[in-house]
């Protein structure tokens, strides 16, 4: 996944879910990095995520903030009712 590069791309490493977007790239949930192989394992996997987004960060004239739009929530009828 190329940070930043489409609204659609998204991956997980463990329990944390990283979503790509062009404004943004959204990371949630958890991640446990244990003391073996397998926590190795998933802390290299999430250094290489923050160093490729950190990459292209750094390659852009970035502005001093961005504006996030905030999330919006819209009622449906239940379906069950």
């Amino acid at each position: 996944m190329k940070p930043f590069d489409d609204d659609s791309a998204s991956t997980t490493i463990g329990e944390l879910a990283v979503e790509n977007g062009t404004g943004a790239v959204t990371l949630s949930g958890s991640l446990e990095i244990t003391r073996d192989k397998a926590g190795l394992k998933r802390a290299q996997a999430l250094k290489t995520l923050a160093d490729a987004i950190c990459q292209e960060l750094e390659a852009d004239d970035l502005p001093d903030h961005v504006a996030v739009a905030a999330a919006t929530t819209q009622a449906v009828a239940n379906p069950f009712a």
